[in-house]
């Protein structure tokens, strides 16, 4: 399973793929979010014989301190180590793995540092007015220019380029209203004792996607892991991801998040994959988790997809 390098890996899905992650809207939200139902109200019709889904209480307000930490911080950085299944042509599922160093210093400032199980490594900085990626293997970048907060930027990819961003919108500061309005069911499963340290389990869901989430039951209410079903996509792969050595609101020089391209790294035009006219699909886009024949994995990113989970926007693929 080698293929190319280069070009291919500067597709800014690759890199900003957070892990593409609670409960999250493929589109931006459109108003206010739907309230439940009052409690005396008849419950609604459930078609197709499909079990009515609910949302826990106490699981939600759990859900709702984790978002509202996140979103409140103006500094954080934390290590991400993720695995994803991709789906072969012939059904069978492989696991890839990644490792992420996200640092966020708001309102307009982002960087992620990639490297993947291949060992390939990547870059991505946002600055406020443009969107670097750089490959170091290749001392090569793209940028974009897109003026604005590391909340525009990342909105503008899922929502403008219809690009799947797992985990992205775990770190921008909409992240509550964002789970509030495409949240369909949640539910508390236990306080678990054998990760790293004690945290409350949930498991819930959005449409075609199933999450779970399992949140520091002492200390700041940040995640210690999160496992996304995409159960609509193919073989219904899996995210995996754990984070560590969480950093909240610690003083992060700016010139240490900005990009200064190294002696002799050559500037590429950006890619990025654009939607046609009428059609949900992008350009050239194969099904989530599957990558064409013959190419890498690694060179096969998600798109045209949504927040599906947790900070989730979209669907596993190098």
């Amino acid at each position: 399973m080698t293929g190319p390098r280069g070009l291919p890996g500067f597709l800014l899905c690759a890199v900003l793929a957070l892990g593409t992650t609670p409960g999250i809207a493929q589109q931006p939200p459109s108003g206010a979010a739907p309230q439940p139902p009052a409690a005396t109200a008849p419950p609604p019709a459930v078609p197709d014989g499909k079990p009515e889904e609910t949302v826990d209480a106490e699981a939600l307000v759990l859900l709702n301190r984790m978002a509202e930490t996140l979103a409140q911080a103006q500094r954080l950085g934390v290590t991400i180590r993720a695995s994803y299944d991709v789906t072969q042509d012939t059904g069978e599922k492989v696991e890839f793995g990644e490792r992420r160093v996200v640092t966020l210093n708001r309102p307009d400032q982002l960087r992620i540092e990639v490297q993947e199980s291949d060992g390939h490594r990547r870059m991505v900085g946002f600055d406020g007015k443009a969107i670097t990626v750089f490959d170091p293997d290749e001392n090569a970048y793209g940028q974009l220019d897109k003026p604005g907060s590391v909340d525009d930027a990342v909105h503008a990819l899922i929502r403008d380029l219809q690009i799947r961003l797992p985990l992205a919108l775990l770190f921008v500061t909409t992240l509550p209203a964002e789970m509030d309005q495409r949240l369909a069911s949640l539910e508390y499963v236990e306080r678990d004792t054998l990760t790293r340290v004690p945290t409350d389990h949930l498991s819930g869901s959005t449409e075609g996607v199933d999450f779970q989430v399992w949140i520091a039951a002492s200390g700041p209410p940040l995640p210690e892991r999160v496992v996304i079903t995409y159960s609509d996509d193919e073989g219904a792969p899996q995210y995996r991801a754990d984070f560590s050595e969480w950093r909240m609101n610690a003083d992060v020089p700016s010139t240490d998040l900005a990009f200064r391209p190294p002696d002799g790294a050559e500037r590429v035009p950006f890619l990025v994959r654009v939607q046609q006219a009428g059609n949900h699909s992008p350009t050239n886009q194969h099904p989530p988790g599957q990558h064409p024949p013959g190419q890498h994995p690694a060179s096969q990113h998600p798109a045209n997809g949504t927040p599906a989970a947790p900070g989730s926007t979209g669907g596993p693929s190098k």
